[in-house]
């Protein structure tokens, strides 16, 4: 019998145009990011509502936002490897509906402590389906335009921003901080139902675990109904191969240097876009601002992240991740430091807060395409699930950072120069990180 013809799936990929079934995968993803970040969002806006009516201590409000980013961070570093192994799809949908459940639970939770470990279940969920929707939707376009994918996927997070800050202007002063949580939980239950029919698996993800070539085929013809394929192809991913999972492998074939400063810039560059979220609204209160005030500026700062993210896509591929990325870290160490300075004066606040978005979602959105780029598919999701992780880390550490120092007596302005500073030491791994990924 002849042998089957070997047919790189990868070059398909990378040789076709952008189709409306690859732009159906990026949108759908996007709309989980888009709930993620509702979610976080609304805990900061619902926090000030939330000390009187369960009684909380302001200085325990680093718990609250904490809880979330823990289960954040363990989801992202156990579901990252989970997905490699069964698949991006089934674990986003198991995902979106964990994150979904639990976020209806807390505007249920009928203390702190119960609080605590609803706000833990949720984290786990968005944790998890991070690295699933950012590995899929990556896995389906071409490598030249997968920086530019993954920043449109990810600019839904600070979209999810601002109708969170937009949503939570309205709804918590009119119907209660419970409601903001009834909108964010029934929301990603919806979608799940939407994911599970209308979300194909990774075909990257098919190939590597050995599917069968008919059930390739017909996906590939989905996505591409012009190309021709041999009847008898055996599929193939042109690009190292795996036996496995494994977070090791993120150090082999000399990606350790690159794999550690990307976890670096990963805990730096999260921790100050969820503390900066979580924290602002409650330290701005103290200098005069209203809550409504506070939510506009957090929108503004979420529409600044918006336009960030969807630039550093073509920044990225114009001028370079290690140009781009470690100039936005400075901007954005420059902008929060300053927005303690600027209250009582709502403008200025705003104003600052825009730009701090403008640089962090630029920052943030080159780091995760310079992920999804850095690692071949059969440890793509350990990889981006890993580098979310740590910064998962850092943004359950920043919380409960900015609590010590409110619980010590620092004031408004101190407590955000010191969320900015660190943006500096991410400015210099940033810069190492876009020359490993040049090299690679």
């Amino acid at each position: 019998m002849p042998a089957s013809l070997t047919f790189d799936v990868s070059e398909l990929i990378d040789t076709q145009p952008l189709g409306a079934f690859q732009v159906r995968i990026v949108a759908l993803c996007a709309l989980v990011a888009l709930l993620d970040s509702l979610d976080l969002q609304s805990i900061g806006l619902a926090a000030p509502a939330m000390i009187a009516d369960l009684q909380i201590s302001p200085a325990s409000l680093g718990a609250v936002f904490s809880a979330a980013l823990a289960g954040l961070a363990l989801g992202a570093f156990s579901l990252g490897l989970l997905a490699d192994r069964v698949g991006r799809k089934t674990v986003l949908v198991g995902a979106t509906v964990c994150f979904g459940v639990f976020t209806i639970c807390t505007a249920l939770a009928p203390n702190l402590n119960v609080l605590l470990g609803y706000r833990f279940f949720t984290g786990l969920g968005l944790g998890g389906a991070m690295p699933s929707f950012i590995t899929l939707a990556s896995e389906y376009v071409p490598r030249r335009l997968r920086a530019k994918a993954v920043a449109l996927l990810w600019a839904g997070f600070p979209l999810g921003g601002v109708v969170g800050g937009l949503l939570g202007s309205w709804i918590i002063p009119a119907l209660g901080w419970h409601s903001v949580f009834w909108v964010g939980g029934v929301l990603p239950l919806l979608l799940s139902a939407v994911l599970a029919l209308a979300l194909p698996e990774s075909v990257g993800f098919l190939v590597t675990q050995g599917a069968p070539a008919e059930r390739i085929r017909r996906l590939l013809k989905k996505a591409f109904p012009a190309a021709s394929m041999p009847a008898d192809a055996k599929f193939v991913l042109n690009e190292e191969r795996a036996s496995g999972a494994s977070v090791l492998r993120l150090f082999a074939m000399g990606r350790g240097i690159g794999t550690t400063v990307l976890w670096i810039s990963f805990f730096i560059v999260f921790m100050m876009l969820v503390t900066n979220s979580a924290w602002a609204p409650t330290l701005l209160k103290r200098e005069g601002l209203e809550i409504g005030q506070s939510a506009i500026a957090m929108a503004v700062y979420n529409l600044g992240a918006m336009i960030g993210t969807v630039a550093a896509g073509w920044l990225v591929i114009w001028l370079g991740a290690g140009i781009i990325l470690p100039l936005a870290m400075v901007g954005s160490a420059v902008a929060l430091g300053s927005v303690g300075y600027a209250a009582p004066s709502a403008l200025l606040v705003t104003t600052l807060e825009g730009l701090f978005g403008l640089f962090l979602g630029c920052g943030s959105s080159g780091l995760i395409a310079l992920a999804a780029i850095y690692y071949p598919t059969a440890i793509r999701s350990t990889g981006v699930g890993w580098a979310m992780g740590m910064g998962r880390v850092g943004s359950f550490v920043g919380p409960l950072a900015v609590g010590s120092l409110v619980a010590v007596g620092l004031s408004t302005v101190e407590v955000f120069v010191a969320i900015g500073l660190p943006a500096l030491v991410a400015a210099a791994t940033t810069a190492i990180a876009g020359r490993r990924q040049n090299m690679a």
